[in-house]
């Protein structure tokens, strides 16, 4: 039986999501898994953690009460402990921490990475913060193996890491999930215009309230998430937006269902399963030309992938004006979604990978 241990310090959001699935689908083909994490404000209490994943996944939270002790503990716990036949790193800080942790220590075919963003692509970052990033990511890309979440994140990764070793590995959805029938528009009701995430400078709300007030007689527009009030107020405040909060996954699905289209305009993304949720969901989506956005909506045929905010604003203005370009967009969606967007076979997938490592391994210490 394999040991595998997930490390990350980014438990909340898409990364809890992806730390789910893949330490589920894992367990579910018989591996021993163990996910230590570093908890964040957004992170779900113990009990809520243990609700969500799978009772095989042994769950293991380091926390000291601050976030630069939290990051030392890890650093400690990893050195310390020995027990598993991989470790694979979530988010760019947890895979610093990972690779520091065990360079010298661990060979390094047996250490995995996914980003899930690189920290070098984020736009609220100094130009010289991002060549930091950078650098530190080509220097440790030699002592891991990258497992990077969509095609345009492996493409990003051999042209900036040159990794020596690097495999891609479909993120997605539960092919159950996958809804059955496609949208038929509501001619009898205004249009809604959605966004799903947080509030952040990532996330573009500017570009979003840009649109609601430019298209505002043709749609209402509503932001599922929510983020610090004063982030709300600056960028939401004064546009035609109902914020909704965090919203509780079942609540989630049920909003995406009142949505007409989808605009995702956010600055850098790893892969979006909010994104990947609401293509699945048969929602046509008008996103943002950035990693991760352009491998989930297939420009124009399941919406429309843009690089300008002038471009944002015109895909959202005809799906608005065109019912039938929404309904045969949906149909196209929820197929795209059965053949792409799906991750059932994601841990037989991953354990292959790891499996491959360890049989290096081995023969290279005959």
């Amino acid at each position: 039986m394999m040991r595998v241990l997930h490390v990350t310090e980014a438990m909340g959001s898409g990364v809890l999501s992806v730390v789910d699935s893949i330490s589920r689908r894992q367990a579910e083909a018989c591996a021993d898994v163990r996910v230590m994490f570093v908890p964040r404000p957004e992170t779900p209490t113990d009990e809520a953690l243990r609700a969500r994943f799978h009772p095989a996944v042994a769950l293991d939270r380091i926390s000291t009460g601050g976030r630069i002790g939290d990051l030392r503990a890890l650093h400690h716990a990893l050195r310390r402990d020995d027990s598993a036949d991989v470790v694979h790193a979530h988010s760019s800080f947890a895979g610093a921490i990972v690779r520091q942790a065990l360079r010298g220590r661990r060979d390094p075919s047996t250490v995995f990475y996914s980003p899930h963003g690189f920290a070098f692509l984020r736009l609220d970052l100094p130009r010289v913060a991002r060549a930091a990033f950078r650098a530190v990511e080509r220097n440790l890309a030699h002592h891991s193996t990258l497992i990077l979440t969509s095609p345009s994140e492996y493409a990003v990764a051999q042209s900036a890491l040159a990794p020596a070793r690097a495999h891609l590995l479909q993120t997605g959805v539960a092919s159950e999930t996958v809804a059955r029938r496609a949208r038929r528009p509501d001619r009898m009701r205004r249009p809604v215009v959605g966004m799903v995430g947080r509030v952040t400078y990532q996330k573009a709300p500017w570009r979003f309230a840009a649109a609601a007030r430019a298209l505002e007689d043709r749609a209402d527009f509503v932001w599922i998430g929510g983020g610090d009030a004063a982030d709300e107020s600056r960028w939401l405040a004064d546009a035609p937006v109902r914020v909704t909060g965090w919203v509780s996954p079942a609540e989630l699905s049920a909003l995406i269902d009142g949505l007409d289209v989808l605009l995702f305009p956010s600055l850098w993304e790893g892969m979006s399963l909010s994104l990947i949720q609401a293509q699945a969901q048969g929602l046509p989506a008008v996103v943002s030309d950035v990693v991760g956005n352009r491998d989930t909506v297939d420009d124009g045929v399941t919406g429309f992938v843009r690089d300008t905010d002038e471009g944002l604003i015109a895909a959202t203005a005809l799906l608005l004006d065109d019912a039938g370009l929404r309904e045969r967009m949906s149909v196209a969606a929820l197929e795209w979604a059965r053949h792409s967007l799906t991750d059932d076979e994601v841990g037989h997938d991953s354990l292959a990978l790891y499996d491959v490592a360890r049989v290096s391994r081995e023969v290279a210490s005959r």
